[in-house]
């Protein structure tokens, strides 16, 4: 029974070819980028269960809020750490890990490389963590001082290979010598939280400070452990230790525990270790997913029903014969299922092709074996139920309720097929394809704004330099000068931080307006006196720092106009900054406002600009050279030259400035570029359907144009007269699609501090309904003119 009703169905797909390649075509597109998205949620929901005590861990964040301000980090006090292990019970473990900052210079032999991404950890972490460890004792690799694992990158990078790289050692810019007691697999790309290596934290002086935050913190708690009871020793943490130093500036600090799993997609925390992901997009992308699915089983529903005409006199025969109807519901469904086969082999062949450039779309590596995991296996076995079955169903249950008297008389409508039924799949197959349209324009501009925003400063054909040893630093002033003196340079300055990095928060004395003095949480940042120069700043208030004034150097700053508005000050020229007992000795050191800055951004534009105090300092760790403008070859090559003559024992290591600041965009760019094409091909799957019904529609009308074409009607007239429908269809599809296309765009700009205005992009609605009705012309008016340029005599021939 089976093996009959499966060839009778490979036969019918076989005598209409074009109907089964346009069904076989959309599903393999759907189903292949909707496993393709499936894939990406899978492994973005993947994120840090890999560690055996994934459910059990927390890190602490810290939640810290002025009189005027609140904020919250990633980070917490070195002292919390041993605080909870030592005297908490229900602590299983904590570890910190603390980075060393800047880009630390290693050595081996001749091979030396800046490393940014080596941390400082407690010796427990690997009890915590479940890192492979390929030589070395995770036990004790960490105990001793100067001790440091390496994962399988830096032990290729510096000793050739994993095999010979424990006991060796490794010598930074201070000459302190880390000796190598284990290697480790490269940190999961799964990870919050991705490192190079990990020295021992004994190595570095103990911080026992509670007023300095600063290092990543988490926490083992038991199985089943009461989060609450844990919030409870934690206040009683902060009432005893912290409180006692906060409290009398107002500012009070909570502690929060962030669950490890859900750190990537859910925290929304500035100094994050790595770009973090946002449950919002696996929602969206699930959403694409299923859409691209509908569209396809509505595809295929919308030209089996209008197809039913053409099969109609099948069904009457059949049912003439002695067909039971279960018998005409079977084999329309196997024919269903048997399309939906061929798709998901074509699909799993295109998985395999293109896994790699999927890979680079959305930067992972996810292998071809992430397939047979059990999510994906079971939607595959759901798309071929759901489509082949369910997406089957109604054209099998219309089709076999033929009356096989009225069939073989001729009196089934021409038509073909429930119309109301059809008009409707159209209508919300164009809804969703013009909502994923607009929202993936939307998306552009906003990215596109992103880029092209006025930041309040140059970042264009500007280079920046991190300086990593102490003799560096205390010679910027020299190193400035000799790079000014290279070909193509025409400035130089210095700072202790750059746009797009985090700067430190010190508490301080604010004068307001009425002359009194006020503790703030002042966001601190230092430069020298060529810096706003040098990256393209302007003073709005005020004058610059100054070499002409000697006493620039002890008392000046600067202020952003966020200080200014944040103060209320009404001239904030003179007004004064405190520091109590920051002087020699523990005297007060008083700082003078001497200009104002144009606020500039010195985080990324999801941030609100912060009020800053901008102090001149002339010892900083990094250089910024700005050069002429043509090719910026040429001025680099000399910068490299220069600085080769200065210190030939240190490689010369930059980066542009404007492509670092636009890094912070990275993954929401690569999200963009996934929505973008999997937007793109879900319109291109609805244009198939269109596709389909058109040539369907046409073939049905083809004597109706033949007559109106031999009294006189234009082929242009031809077109617009079949396309009138589908036109309105496609409207109605337009207009449903708007509010939702409106709220989604909406939500999606408020994770910006800084956004475009939906207001003022009617222009993409309207491009929107321009662009799908010219869509509709071409696909239906192809078909037309086709049939309206035939000889009307071969249409009306057997009349």
């Amino acid at each position: 029974m089976l093996k009959n009703l499966i060839i009778i169905a490979w036969r019918n797909i076989r005598k209409d070819k074009t109907y089964s390649a346009i069904n076989i075509l959309g599903l393999t597109i759907g189903i292949t980028c909707s496993m393709f998205l499936l894939m990406y949620i899978l492994d973005e929901l993947s994120f840090d269960r890999y560690h055996a005590n994934a459910p059990n861990i927390y890190r602490v964040v810290s939640n810290i809020k002025e009189p005027d301000n609140a904020f919250t980090w990633a980070v917490a006090q070195q002292p919390l750490a041993p605080e909870l292990r030592d005297n908490y019970p229900e602590v299983k473990n904590a570890v910190r890990f603390d980075g060393f900052g800047g880009k630390p210079l290693f050595k081996n032999g001749d091979k030396s490389f800046y490393e940014d991404n080596i941390y400082y950890a407690d010796s427990t972490a690997f009890d915590m963590f479940s890192y492979t460890f390929i030589d070395g004792d995770p036990n004790t690799a960490l105990d001793q001082p100067f001790s440091i694992v390496l994962t399988e990158k830096l032990a290729i990078k510096y000793f050739g290979g994993t095999d010979n790289a424990v006991g060796q050692a490794l010598v930074n810019q201070n000459n302190e010598t880390f000796k190598v007691t284990g290697v480790m697999k490269n940190v999961p790309l799964n990870s919050h939280f991705i490192f190079d290596a990990l020295a021992s934290a004994n190595t570095r002086k103990e911080n026992t400070s509670w007023g300095n935050f600063g290092v990543y913190t988490y926490i083992q708690l038991p199985e089943g452990y009461d989060i609450n009871k844990m919030y409870a020793s934690l206040n009683k943490i902060l009432k005893e230790k912290v409180d006692v130093i906060f409290t009398q500036y107002n500012i009070s600090i909570k502690y929060e525990l962030q669950p490890i799993v859900d750190i990537h997609l859910h925290s929304k925390i500035q100094d994050e270790a790595e770009g973090g992901g946002d449950i919002s997009y696996i929602y969206i992308f699930a959403a694409v997913a299923a859409f691209m699915l509908i569209i396809a089983s509505i595809n295929y529903m919308n030209l089996a029903t209008a197809r039913s005409a053409s099969r109609a006199k099948e069904v009457g025969i059949r049912k003439v014969m002695g067909s039971m109807r279960p018998q005409l519901i079977a084999q329309f469904i196997t024919e269903s299922v048997v399309i939906t086969l061929l798709a998901l082999a074509t699909s799993l062949i295109l998985i395999y092709a293109l896994l790699p450039l999927f890979n680079e779309l959305c930067n992972k590596q996810l292998p071809f074996s992430y397939i047979l995991q059990a999510p994906v296996l079971l939607s595959l076995i759901g798309i071929v139920l759901v489509i082949g079955i369910v997406g089957g169903s109604y054209p099998a249950l219309y089709l076999s309720g033929f009356n096989p008297v009225s069939v073989l008389k001729g009196k089934l409508s021409a038509k073909g097929g429930n119309a109301i039924f059809r008009k409707v799949l159209v209508i919300a197959q164009f809804a969703i394809s013009i909502f994923m349209l607009i929202s993936t324009l939307i998306v552009y501009d906003q990215l596109q704004y992103l880029r092209n925003k006025d930041l309040g400063f140059t970042k264009e054909r500007v280079i920046r330099m991190l300086l990593p040893t102490d003799d560096q630093i205390q010679h910027v002033a020299a190193i400035e000068e000799s790079m000014r003196q290279a070909k193509g340079v025409v400035a130089a300055a210095s700072a202790n931080s750059s746009p797009g990095f985090g700067i430190g928060k010190l508490l301080i004395q604010v004068e307001d307006n009425d002359g009194k003095l006020s503790e703030r949480g002042v966001d601190l940042y230092n430069i020298d006196y060529d810096f706003v120069k040098t990256l393209g700043m302007t003073i709005v208030q005020g004058r610059d720092f100054s070499r002409d004034v000697p006493a620039d150097t002890t008392r000046a700053v600067l202020v952003n106009e966020a200080m200014v508005r944040r103060m209320s000050w009404k001239d904030p020229i003179g007004k004064k900054f405190v520091y109590k007992g920051g002087g020699p000795n523990g005297t007060d050191v008083e700082k003078q406002v001497v200009g104002v800055v144009k606020d500039y951004h010195q985080n990324s534009l999801y941030d609100v600009i912060e009020p800053l105090m901008i102090n001149l300092a002339l010892k900083n760790n990094f250089i910024f050279i700005k050069t002429e403008p043509g090719d910026v070859r040429q001025s680099l090559a000399a910068i490299e030259k220069t600085w080769k003559d200065l210190y030939p024992n240190y490689p010369f290591d930059y980066q542009f400035l404007d492509q670092d600041f636009n890094s912070q965009y990275k993954s929401d760019e690569k999200r963009s570029q996934i929505f973008t094409a999997f937007s793109g091909l879900t319109i291109f799957i609805a244009c198939l359907g269109l596709l389909g019904l058109a040539a369907f529609t046409t073939e049905q009308r083809t004597k109706e144009i033949g007559v109106r074409k031999v009294i006189g009607a234009s082929v242009g007239g031809l077109v617009l007269l079949v396309a009138r429908e589908f036109f309105v269809l496609v409207g109605i599809g337009t207009v449903l699609a708007y509010p939702f296309a409106w709220y989604f765009t909406s939500t999606w700009l408020q994770s910006f501090a800084y956004k475009i205005e939906l207001n003022n992009e009617w222009m993409t609605f309207i491009l929107s309904a321009l662009l799908a009705g010219i869509i509709t012309l071409i696909t239906v008016g192809y078909h037309v003119m086709r049939a309206a340029s035939a000889n009307p005599v071969k249409a009306l021939r057997d009349e």
